[in-house]
């Protein structure tokens, strides 16, 4: 009668050990996005501050949205459009 319950107990440790796994890759990956992101608002920051001509709002929808998403790719997109006055915010 015992070994129904055994089996229910092996089931639950090996789901734990599945979702622990789950959630590490899925932790990993997270770390990744936001070191991406938080790299490309201080590429923002620091063009804005040493690059004549560059005025990329930080605080502006627009900009929060594309570089959260994209990261320091999508901070260098907003700055050579900015260097070429196509970003109008």
């Amino acid at each position: 009668m015992a070994l129904p319950g055994l089996f229910i107990d092996i089931i639950l440790i090996v789901l734990a050990i599945i979702i622990a796994y789950i959630l590490y890759r899925g932790l990993k990956s997270v770390k990744k996005l936001a070191v991406n992101i938080i790299v490309g608002f201080l590429l923002i920051i620091v063009s804005n501050w040493l690059i004549p001509g560059v005025n990329v709002p930080l605080f502006n929808f627009v900009t929060i949205l594309v570089t959260a998403l994209t990261g320091a790719f999508g901070a260098l997109v907003l700055i050579i459009l900015n260097l070429f006055s196509l970003f109008p915010f």
